[in-house]
């Protein structure tokens, strides 16, 4: 058979053609392996980027659940347990719930309620935001109490409240409980430490220079206080008291007076095991004094004369819990509270 042939012009013609599908078509094949690649790269971050801007759950959350099609299981209350554990219908014993996200939480429960329901869908929502309160007080325009929900710097705090105000001193005042439930990197609760509590003092020129040894982090049951420069400083009384309080130095305070002045203490109190923690304003280290009430009021020991940022601290068997809610309670009842959101 003979074979066709084409014209120069028209071979030329299609070989071009051939040719730039040909390119195209590599083009093409880039371009799908680049959105490929981006694709890939943007699912492998993305676990990572969400699971640190979404809000965990904490003690003293107030959730709502809802159970799909089934309202008799849907509870539009409940409260997160000390431990971080909640209790729902037909489900045994305690769930873990603090330091999950709300989606966490709903993939959880819902493999839970697979033993009882027939493709069951559960959804959680927080209700309420407790667990993570944050206070500033003192010499700044705007007092306030805050619910953090992502990290947050003790500057941008700052800027949250307006700033110093102009009677501002030169330091800032944290109080901070050193055993407050905290989660991990993998979503699981940091493990308790002893019962204590920290009280330290940064720069606040520093702290407003973004200086990041005077800009920690701030976190979950932060007090901080901006002291007036023209002010004597202030005493922490807290633990099992009647009345959790804060009390200025405008004159003389000894220990035993604190405790009158904090309603005396509860009927479970270990008031032979009161511990005072102080700080040195200027070299910021810190002692411990231990004290003994009973003694102290029998005249067999000396009353302890209390000195600016000392933190006094009634033992008894309610545990740092109490400490914390005290605080919130009491020394920090009539400020505004805000949000600080997840974006």
């Amino acid at each position: 058979m003979q074979k066709a042939i084409l014209p120069k012009r028209v071979l030329e013609d299609k070989c071009g053609s051939v040719s730039r599908i040909s390119g195209y078509f590599m083009v093409l094949c880039f371009f799908s392996v680049g959105i490929c690649a981006a694709q890939s790269n943007t699912e492998n971050d993305r676990p990572t980027k969400v699971a640190s801007k979404n809000y965990r759950i904490g003690s003293g959350d107030v959730l709502k659940i809802v159970v799909a099609k089934q309202d008799l299981l849907s509870l539009d209350s409940v409260r997160v347990s000390n431990e971080g554990t909640i209790r729902l219908p037909m489900l045994e014993g305690e769930i873990s719930a603090a330091c999950l996200t709300e989606a966490e939480l709903g993939t959880v429960l819902t493999g839970k309620y697979k033993k009882y329901l027939l493709n069951p869908q559960v959804y959680v929502a927080v209700q309420e935001f407790n667990s993570n309160p944050v206070a500033v007080l003192g010499a700044v325009n705007s007092p306030g109490r805050f619910d953090i929900r992502r990290s947050t710097t003790l500057l941008e705090l700052l800027t949250l409240v307006n700033g110093p105000s102009a009677v501002a001193g030169p330091n800032i005042q944290i109080f901070r409980r050193k055993d407050t439930l905290r989660c991990n990197e993998d979503s699981s609760l940091a493990p308790e430490t002893e019962n204590d509590q920290e009280l330290f003092l940064l720069p606040l020129a520093e702290t407003m220079k973004g200086n990041d040894a005077a800009n920690p982090l701030v976190k979950a049951g932060d007090i901080i206080t901006l002291i007036k420069a023209d002010e004597p400083g202030e005493v922490y009384v807290v633990g099992n008291v009647k009345s959790a309080k804060n009390l200025p130095l405008k004159e003389p305070i000894t220990l035993s007076k604190a405790i009158v002045m904090a309603g005396g203490v509860t009927s479970d109190a270990k008031t032979d095991k009161i511990k005072i923690t102080r700080q040195d304003s200027k070299s910021l280290a810190k002692t411990v004094i231990m004290a003994n009430l009973k003694e102290i009021n029998k005249g067999n020991q000396v009353d302890i004369l209390l000195q600016a940022n000392d933190i006094v601290e009634v033992p008894g068997p309610s545990g740092s819990g109490k400490v914390l809610r005290d605080i919130f309670k009491t020394i920090v009842p009539t400020l505004t509270r805000g949000i600080i959101p997840v974006y």
